[in-house]
């Protein structure tokens, strides 16, 4: 019984390759900063005294999450899963992988189910006639969800970077090819002299 062929998997060209990694690095460099900027606003906004600040900077975040955080959020997942199926890394080959995408699907998710929210119940909390009690609390979750997703892109960063394993894996694609007849009787006529083993009594 003859087994069929395995298909091969189309690769990315090399400009192509560079041009989707351009844009995941643009996308991630995006989705750093407006989660930064989050972030700055947050604390501003939780620190003053002035309410129409307060309420402008809670607007002001949600232009960041709508028009920031959640289209690079996903443009940077897509064109990184792009990446795995189109190159040699593959999807499900390397552990740190699969940690980095985990990582930007939580902060996905934690950014359209939870920071949108809050940011919308904050915006009816700091509005003049708005629940002024409801703020702290308010606040605080929404200051601790901004900064995990932080840390959980600081951290797929890292792994983008150092990429653990992935220099074996690198080296494991390039094996040393053995030394052939031709190649021998190519440097016997050359004049090049072989390397004789060394015998027992050398030892």
């Amino acid at each position: 019984m003859n087994s069929s062929p395995t298909p091969r998997v189309r690769r990315f060209s090399r400009s192509v390759r560079r041009a989707v990694n351009s844009g995941h690095v643009v996308f991630a460099v995006g989705l750093l900063g407006a989660e930064w900027a989050m972030l700055l606003t947050s604390v501003v906004a939780r620190s003053t005294d002035d309410p129409t600040l307060r309420h402008s900077g809670y607007r002001l975040m949600q232009v960041f999450a709508l028009g920031g955080g959640i289209p690079f959020s996903v443009l940077s997942l897509i064109s990184g899963v792009l990446l795995c199926l189109y190159t040699p890394w593959g999807l499900w080959k390397h552990l740190w992988i699969k940690v980095k995408i985990v990582l930007l699907l939580a902060v996905i998710v934690t950014g359209v189910g939870v920071v949108s929210q809050f940011v919308h119940r904050l915006m009816s909390a700091s509005a003049p006639g708005g629940d002024a009690d409801a703020l702290p609390a308010l606040q605080t979750w929404h200051l601790a969800a901004v900064i995990f997703q932080i840390l959980a892109l600081i951290v797929a960063t890292a792994l983008s970077v150092f990429k653990p394993a992935g220099k074996g894996a690198r080296r494991s694609r390039t094996p040393v090819k053995p030394r052939t007849r031709d190649a021998e009787a190519s440097s016997d006529r050359t004049g090049t002299p072989r390397r004789q083993p060394e015998s027992a009594d050398s030892r």
